[in-house]
């Protein structure tokens, strides 16, 4: 894996398993100043031009795939859970920490936020900071286009429909949508098999 991927200095590799799949174009590296530490699981998948930039320590769990041009950026923490499955073009900022449960599923071109900034600073600007993001065990961001701002939980096994912008916490095992994200109570109620 070492010899497929750009390093740069201050990348330290404090574990990885085995059977990982590295595509073409893969990007480790730190900002000014901090050192990435990578802990990486057995049977992870990165796809080609994924780029993880950080400051802090990103752990990727057994059977984690990064598809194409996945982008996980920030000097916070990112852990993200064994079988969890993110599709091409997402963005995940860690620079407020950020953890992704297990068995997820994140869509196409999702951004995951864990703050806000703009450089240079308003005077007038009235919300400014790092939050910790949580996305819990088994979420499903449907679709794709979906914005989870900084400070968010989603609720185990909730389901976000997509081109979504969740500016709240979800409750578990229930189904929002819209902008902003809002309960669609027409999905409340248990499942039920139909197909035999």
């Amino acid at each position: 894996m070492h010899n497929r991927v750009k390093c740069s200095n201050n990348v330290t590799f404090v574990a990885t398993g085995k059977n990982i799949e590295v595509g073409e174009n893969v990007r480790f590296g730190s900002f000014s100043g901090s050192t990435l530490k990578l802990l990486i699981g057995n049977n992870v998948r990165i796809g080609d031009d994924v780029r993880i930039i950080g400051g802090g320590t990103i752990s990727i769990a057994d059977n984690v795939t990064l598809h194409n041009h996945v982008s996980i950026l920030g000097r916070g923490d990112c852990n993200i859970g064994s079988n969890t499955w993110i599709a091409q073009y997402t963005s995940l900022d860690c620079e407020g920490d950020l953890d992704i449960g297990r068995d997820c599923c994140i869509g196409y071109s999702c951004q995951i936020w864990s703050h806000v900034c703009r450089v240079p600073r308003l005077d007038n600007m009235r919300f400014h900071g790092r939050s910790k993001t949580v996305i819990a065990d088994r979420v499903w961001l449907q679709g794709g286009l979906i914005t989870i701002n900084p400070g968010v939980t989603l609720g185990e096994a909730c389901v976000i429909f997509s081109q979504s912008v969740v500016n709240t916490n979800t409750l578990p095992n229930k189904v929002y949508g819209g902008i902003p994200a809002k309960l669609i109570k027409k999905f409340d109620s248990p499942y039920i098999d139909e197909s035999n």
